[in-house]
């Protein structure tokens, strides 16, 4: 459970910082849904991991459903930039096809959010059956 934990603090920062860094606040006159979406997914995983801090009853939930949410969000950005790479088309100017490091970082960040969830998952049923 602490692996999970730290690492929602560790994920919120980057999905907050990177998507600030990568496309500035500007961004959100261009494209506000994204980068809703990628603030709302660290928003989620900080506040979920404080909770967690704080020792609060359904803090194990908050985790799960932050993981969920996140993994979720990045779900659409990595297949769709994938699929647009791989079809040779570019679906949004703003994902070049040719940016594969992108689509590597995306598939990471997926990957991570994906492996996180299904353990904080694991961990809710654990503690289930454990009465605690």
């Amino acid at each position: 459970m602490k692996a999970v934990h730290f690492m929602a603090y560790a994920m919120g920062a980057i999905f907050i910082l990177g998507e600030t860094s990568r496309r500035g606040l500007d961004y959100f006159s261009i494209n506000a849904t994204t980068m809703l979406e990628d603030y709302g997914s660290g928003l989620l995983l900080l506040l979920a991991a404080a909770a967690c801090t704080a020792k609060m009853a359904n803090a194990s939930l908050y985790l799960a459903g932050s993981w969920g949410y996140a993994a979720g969000g990045m779900f659409v950005p990595f297949f769709a930039h994938l699929e647009a790479y791989l079809r040779g088309n570019t679906f949004r100017p703003d994902h070049p096809i040719e940016d594969v490091n992108s689509i590597i970082v995306k598939g990471i960040i997926w990957g991570i959010c994906l492996v996180f969830f299904i353990a904080s998952l694991r961990n809710n049923v654990r503690s289930q059956e454990s009465g605690s």
